[in-house]
């Protein structure tokens, strides 16, 4: 207990002494901090709605016109029997203008004397049509069935996104490597500016026999504390952020609670790495 009372009075003594260092190096950790951050929340997100669309991939089929209702039944047979097909709905031509008419307005329609669109089938399948060679597969067996006029499916897009969800982890990953440098050096700066304050009491605690451990830990808890302090404001900051984006644009989901402990526990390690190379460098013990 009295170990721990003195790392909390040599952590005070550094903020009281040092208010002006230890203000900017909190606003700067959370500043650093927030990018990585920023960055984590893009990709959960573009992963959630890349999984959301993927659960709701569709083939959509369009016939020609005037097929007669046995027909339109051994089609759907035919359809559900295809291999990565999980359902098949029927629209009608009326169906169709419905739907259109629901999502645009009537404004949209109005004035047409004769229904433009046609009936389709939309087919459900499952992940497996991303693989090149199944979806190929499918699409050609459907492509050569007489009644179908045309084949619609959103796999390039779905790919497309592939790529920019790859792309931002990429990129907040090498965000992350070069914040994680910054908040080491700026937190081993701190600390620096603590040594120094305190190289006096350092050598009457080497002369009087204090061990190495005893000396460094308040120096090391400080950079600790530091960088758990700054990370939980940068968490503080970024969700206040996606609240206020939630409510005005569109919804945002925030970290988890395990991705919220991973991400203060890796500021406040950083924070610790920063001062142990401070120590090191300015602390020959």
């Amino acid at each position: 207990m009295r170990y721990f009372w003195r790392i909390i009075i040599e952590i005070s003594r550094a903020v009281r002494f040092q208010p002006l260092s230890t203000f900017g190096t909190l606003l700067t950790i959370v500043l650093a901090m927030s990018f990585p951050g920023l960055f984590w929340i893009m990709s959960n997100n573009l992963s959630d709605i890349q999984s959301d669309l993927k659960s709701g991939l569709t083939v959509d089929v369009f016939l020609v016109d005037d097929l007669p209702d046995k027909e339109i039944e051994k089609l759907q047979l035919e359809f559900s029997a295809m291999d990565g097909v999980n359902g098949v709905q029927y629209l009608s031509k009326q169906d169709a203008l419905f739907k259109m008419r629901e999502r645009f307005g009537r404004g949209m329609v109005q004035g047409l004397d004769d229904n433009p669109l046609p009936a389709s089938f939309v087919l459900s399948v499952d992940q497996k049509m991303f693989e090149i060679n199944a979806a190929d597969s499918l699409l050609a067996g459907i492509s050569r069935i007489p009644a179908v006029e045309d084949v619609v499916f959103a796999r390039e897009m779905l790919d497309r996104l592939d790529e920019i969800v790859r792309m931002v982890k990429l990129l907040g990953l090498a965000i992350a490597l070069l914040i994680a440098f910054s908040a080491v050096f700026i937190s081993a700066n701190t600390v620096r500016i603590a040594i120094a304050d305190r190289r006096r009491a350092v050598e009457i605690m080497q002369l009087v026999g204090a061990t190495r451990s005893y000396i460094l830990t308040p120096f090391v808890s400080l950079g600790g504390l530091i960088g758990l302090i700054g990370t939980s404001l940068a968490v503080l900051l970024l969700r206040f952020s996606t609240n206020y984006l939630s409510q005005r644009l569109v919804e945002i989901h925030f970290l988890e609670i395990p991705d919220i402990t991973a991400f203060i526990l890796s500021g406040m390690l950083l924070g610790m790495i920063g001062a142990l190379i401070a120590t090191g460098r300015y602390l020959k013990i």
